[in-house]
This record gives structure tokens, C-alpha cells and sequence, in this order.
């Protein structure tokens, strides 16, 4: 597991040591309860926009006599680790263009003040209703969804792709619409939020879902914040795991819940050899720092910036397509195949891997290849 401490947690233990309460902090600092339990809670959802994260980050950091621009700087390190969006390195040029638009169109620059004005009134709406929620939100919630599909699963709702690192965690943020999914030794698993108990903003508990593809159940269970739990194919529920899945919140808010997941022991007597419609499974080792993205089957994955060491495990039904910022700086392995070169150069790469039936044997398939 990660060993570093997060933003919410440097910004709570320093104000728990100062012996000071959400709400002294609020009187102090001018800044609403409700923004510093999103700030400790890391549930950056709650703000309008990152640049009023940022400077109430800042005001907190410098009440409580922590170097603020640390603060952010995690801050900002945390954000481009989960993102979903690319970083600068492939969005620049395409900012360019954008901006070589705004200049040769200048007519839509009183637009742009009429939303700056906008958002200035939202933000303001936004400060007078916290202050009337701090006066009269004093009930226990129970928010659970009853729109469920067949499987028990929420419907609506979407599940991103990711990997997990073998000898790793990677953190997971569930919200009402949001779920993830994961390959464990070749079979496929879910895991979303569907909803969320509490008495008290001490005793949230998320109810969270998991599900073994193409299975038609799902487990369900509860969690509380810095709580582990274990998936276990010693769990009658979960006996078809091949794998242990270990789960640990990190945050818990009202709609949603960030997770670490990490694997644990592999069953000894599992079988997982594919066989016929074998998953398209790729290796990536990154030799030197570049960006990746990929999709698998339709889906965005990851988008982060890999550095050297790192290794990556992807996997796709039908369709897999990769990105990289610089192909000579990554190392490839398909479906157990030597492990090769991504590209020769340090140029953008892109490859696709796709599947289509063996004309020889209408049980197999074969995942051919396009790319740079």
C-alpha cells in the first residue's frame, strides 16, 4: 500500500493536533464548513471550479502554518495521477489551434465576459446556500439507490477501465454513476458505490458492489473510512475468484467513495489457462518517463504519465488501443509473446489490437494489429 500521506490527511492531523474543530476553522478563515470537510475528505467535487480549490487550499494550508505550496503541489501531483483527461503533453497543440481560433474570432469575446459574470454569480449562490445548510442540515442521510438493473447493479451507471500494478495499489474514486473495472488473473471484475449510510459525519459507511463477469450476482458490502476489507474466494459468495482483492477507503463523502485496491494471495488450485476466445492481454514496460493513454473495448483507461519502471497491464475483449507520448520509451508484450520494442523513435505512437475469427477454425479467433 502507499505509504505517503494524502492532502486531507496532512490538512486534518494539523488541525487535530491544533486541538481546533471544522468549525473554529470556518470562523477563523472566513471559509465555509462545507468546503473544508470536501478539502479534508479530498471531494473536490463540492467547488466550482479547480482555481477556488487551489486558493482555499492555499488559506487552510497558511492558517494552520503548513508550507502551502507543498499543499499544492501534492495536490496537483494527486490530481494528474487519476485524472481522466490528458495531460499538457498531448493537449498543447491542440491548445494552440484553439487559441489561433479565438484570435482570428474575436466577435465571441463578449461571450466570455457574460460567463466570467455568470460563474461569479454561481459562486456567490453557491457561499449563500452552505450558509443556510450549516443552519439546517442536521439530519442522518441513508442514500441508496432502488433503480437497479437485473444484476443489482445501479443502472446508468458507466465502469472505466483501469489495471492494477502487480506489486501496487492504485486508488479508485465511486460515484453514483461512476464504477470501475479490472482484470484479476483473466477474469473480468466491477466494483461501484450504491450509496451511502451515516448517522454522523464520523460513521459514514459506503455500500459498494463488486462483480465477477460474466457472473449474474454481486456481492455486496460495507466499508468506513482507513477500514481494510478482503475479497476472498474463501468467501462462499466469492468462490470463483482466482484472486484476493483488497479494498481500503480512503474518503468516504455523501455520494461517494475513494478506494484503494490492491491484489492479495492467488488461489492455489485455480485454472485460469484461456482458451478459444482468448482476451486481447498486453504488457507495457516503460524504460523511460513518457505519457500513455489507452482504451480497452470503447472505454478510456488510464491517461497519466508513466515513469521509468513502470509496467502496465491492459486488457480487452474485442479492441485495445494505445497512445504513447514516446514510443521508443516503451517496451511492448502481447499475449505472452518476447517482449519487444512499442517504436523506434521518440514520436507519438498509436496501435490498435483487434480480434477477428480464425478462417481455419470458427472456435478460435486471431488479434491482428494496426499502428504507426
Amino acid at each position: 500500500m502507499n505509504t505517503y500521506k494524502r492532502v486531507g490527511q496532512i490538512l486534518k492531523e494539523a488541525r487535530e493536533e491544533k486541538n481546533l474543530t471544522v468549525r473554529d476553522i470556518a470562523k477563523e478563515t472566513n471559509i465555509a464548513v462545507k468546503f473544508i470537510l470536501a478539502l479534508e475528505n479530498e471531494d473536490y467535487t463540492q467547488f466550482p471550479a479547480e482555481t477556488f480549490t487551489i486558493g482555499f487550499l492555499k488559506t487552510y494550508a497558511d492558517f494552520l502554518k503548513l508550507d502551502s505550496a507543498q499543499i499544492i503541489q501534492l495536490y496537483r501531483s494527486q490530481q494528474m495521477e487519476e485524472s481522466q483527461q490528458p495531460i499538457p503533453e498531448i493537449t498543447q497543440p491542440t491548445m494552440k489551434v484553439i487559441a489561433l481560433e479565438i484570435e482570428k474570432n474575436k466577435a465571441i469575446l463578449p461571450f466570455i465576459l457574460i460567463g466570467i459574470i455568470f460563474l461569479a454569480v454561481l459562486v456567490f449562490s453557491f457561499f449563500y446556500d452552505d450558509k443556510i445548510n450549516d443552519r439546517t442540515s442536521n439530519n442522518p442521510i441513508e442514500n441508496i439507490s432502488s433503480s437497479e438493473t437485473e444484476l443489482g447493479i445501479p443502472s446508468g451507471i458507466n465502469f472505466t477501465p483501469q489495471s492494477i500494478p502487480e506489486n501496487g495499489d492504485i486508488p479508485f474514486t465511486l460515484t453514483l454513476d461512476q464504477g470501475f473495472s479490472f482484470s484479476v488473473n483473466n477474469q473480468q471484475c466491477r466494483i461501484f458505490i450504491k450509496g451511502v449510510k451515516e448517522e454522523n459525519l464520523e460513521e459514514r459507511r459506503a455500500v459498494l458492489g463488486f462483480n465477477i463477469s460474466p457472473e449474474r450476482k454481486v456481492y455486496t458490502f460495507e466499508i468506513k473510512v482507513d477500514e481494510e476489507i478482503k475479497l476472498s474466494y474463501d468467501n462462499p459468495e466469492l468462490e470463483s475468484l482466482r484472486r484476493e482483492i483488497i479494498i481500503k477507503a480512503q474518503s468516504i463523502t455523501a455520494n461517494s467513495a475513494k478506494i484503494l485496491v490492491s491484489f492479495g494471495k492467488e488461489r492455489e488450485d485455480s485454472s485460469y489457462s484461456p482458451v478459444g476466445d482468448v482476451p486481447i492481454q498486453i504488457t507495457l514496460f516503460f524504460v523511460k518517463s513518457t505519457y500513455a493513454e489507452f482504451s480497452s473495448d470503447g472505454q478510456i483507461g488510464e491517461r497519466r504519465l508513466f515513469h521509468a519502471g513502470e509496467k502496465l497491464n491492459l486488457e480487452a475483449r474485442n479492441r485495445l488501443e494505445l497512445k504513447v507520448g514516446d514510443g521508443s520509451a516503451v517496451e511492448i508484450s502481447q499475449n505472452g509473446k518476447e517482449r519487444v520494442k512499442l517504436a523506434r523513435n521518440n514520436k507519438v505512437t498509436k496501435k490498435i489490437f483487434y480480434k477477428v475469427p480464425n478462417p481455419y477454425d470458427s472456435s478460435q479467433f486471431i488479434i491482428k494489429e494496426l499502428g504507426d
